[in-house]
């Protein structure tokens, strides 16, 4: 009998030494894997911030070296490319900023009661100044009361809007409407569209469709993660859909306001 219960205890803590040097593993292969994302972010990160960096200081110092000789529309392009980097070096910082805030719930989101449609309206032609390749409609009656944060709305659709310029296609539309008790915004464009393998994971944090050290693509994969992130925080879902007959439809959602505060929107609007 003794040998009997010495064999159990034995199988038992040898049972039991398995069940920790498992656990030991799986502690070491989830630390080995984030070690190994944030070398990557690491990686990204510095080859994304150097490209535009690069940039501005070449054209910087063209124009200091050769201001007197370079003719006004040499110098009023370069000025515009390097103003154009340093939006996107923005773009970047507040991407990088704002991700930890967001995943640890500190982000303040501030909800008020506004019309989206003439913040859509600005935006699309900040995106889409007069002249650009691409076309940019906007079908967005107005009039209708939501209840979120306008900064990150702007946010959002900053974000939306770029994507289309970049990938879209040369016709892009913004439309919005009252579906189910929210307010539907979609972004739609007639470019080559995602394929259904990569739908989902375009909203993982450092994901892009086109991926290398050859890829055309800029951006760290971050916009639309943050964007979801952004209306999720505000009581809105982000979502993709194939577009008719091809190209990408982006959709968020905002709550409408309440009666009240709605009428009281309209009427300080009117």
């Amino acid at each position: 009998l003794f040998l009997i219960l010495t064999a159990i205890a034995v199988a038992a803590a040898s049972g039991s030494l398995h069940k920790i040097r498992a656990v030991e593993h799986k502690m070491l292969d989830t630390a080995n894997r984030a070690n190994l994302a944030k070398d990557q972010f690491v990686s990204m990160v510095s080859h994304e911030l150097r490209t535009p960096l690069t940039s501005i200081a070449g054209f910087a110092e063209t124009l200091q070296a050769g201001w007197e000789d370079l003719d006004p529309l040499e110098i009023s392009e370069f000025l515009g490319i390097i103003n154009a980097q340093a939006d996107h070096l923005h773009d970047l910082v507040e991407d990088i900023l704002i991700l930890p805030r967001l995943e640890a719930g500190k982000l303040t989101i501030t909800p008020e009661v506004f019309d989206p449609a003439p913040l859509t309206h600005r935006i699309v032609g900040l995106v889409f100044p007069n002249g650009g390749d691409s076309d940019a409609r906007v079908a967005m009656a107005g009039g209708t009361a939501v209840m979120a944060d306008p900064r990150r709305v702007d946010q959002v659709l900053r974000n939306l809007l770029g994507n289309a310029k970049k990938y879209g296609g040369d016709e892009i539309l913004i439309d919005g409407q009252e579906i189910d008790g929210a307010y539907v915004i979609s972004v739609t464009d007639n470019g080559a569209g995602i394929p259904p393998s990569d739908q989902e994971r375009i909203f993982d944090h450092f994901e892009q469709v086109t991926k290398g050290d050859d890829r055309t693509d800029s951006g760290i994969g971050l916009g639309l993660p943050i964007a979801r992130q952004l209306v999720r925080a505000m009581g809105g879902d982000l979502t993709y859909g194939d577009a008719f007959p091809h190209g990408a439809r982006f959709s968020f959602t905002l709550p409408l306001a309440s009666g009240d505060a709605a009428g009281s929107a309209q009427q300080r609007s009117a």
